[in-house]
């Protein structure tokens, strides 16, 4: 075989990915482009979650009713950034992930600051407004619930034994709602024993003058919390 042969030989096993050629099969396993591993790994936590994120700014912002497919995503120059925020979601496990994706998406935040502090801030704080009592109660109950097992604890002792640092903490995650840090009668005592740089963390969280008009203009709510909270020991 000539070295002119040699040199020609036909590359007809293209990546499918990249495009380019390779002469063998066993070449083309190997080869490893930036698209290819991004497929690769399309089944992680991350990428799975970065993909549908992805596939909802299109849905929002966009008129086309073809959803974006992976392909698209892992060629998209956002790849990165919608893989780290999918991180950030897992890292922070928000209280309702739909809801706070769609938040970022329609008050038009850099897509940069998606995985900043002051942005989920921001949610919770809106989120704790607006959310039905009875989902507010139903998943503040779940964690509580959750907590006290992981201690070997029953879901009464919640407020009794959670430190004042770690209630600030999950307060500032929207994890339990004012609902029941106002009207569980064991939470009282917790309330009175923030400091306050404390208190300063979780003010915009509980903020007390709208939290005091919403109850007295919903009565029936109140009753409502109020006997499920007893009703659980709290």
């Amino acid at each position: 075989m000539s070295k002119t042969s040699l040199g020609s030989r036909k590359r007809d096993h293209k990546c499918k990915f990249c495009k380019k050629g390779f002469s063998s099969e066993r070449t083309l396993a190997n080869h490893m482009c930036k698209n290819k591993k991004r497929f690769a790994d399309k089944d992680t936590t991350q990428s799975r979650l970065g993909f549908r994120v992805f596939q909802r700014f299109f849905e929002l912002t966009t008129h086309s009713k073809k959803p974006k497919s992976f392909d698209d995503f892992i060629s998209s120059t956002y790849y990165i950034g919608f893989i780290k925020f999918g991180r950030h979601l897992i890292s922070i496990d928000p209280i309702d992930t739909e809801l706070f994706v769609d938040f970022v998406i329609k008050n038009g935040v850099k897509l940069n600051d998606w995985d900043k502090d002051h942005v989920y801030d921001a949610f919770v704080d809106d989120f704790v407004k607006r959310e039905p009592v009875e989902k507010a109660l139903e998943r503040s109950v779940i964690f509580m619930d959750k907590w006290t097992q992981s201690k070997q604890l029953n879901l009464k002792d919640f407020f009794r034994e959670v430190t004042t640092n770690e209630a600030v903490y999950v307060i500032k995650l929207g994890k339990i709602s004012p609902w029941v840090l106002f009207l569980a009668e064991s939470a009282s005592e917790l309330l009175g024993e923030f400091n306050d740089e404390q208190f300063g963390i979780i003010e915009s969280k509980i903020d007390p003058k709208f939290w005091q008009k919403k109850m007295t203009n919903n009565k029936d709510d109140v009753a409502f919390a109020k006997e499920v909270l007893g009703a659980s020991g709290l």
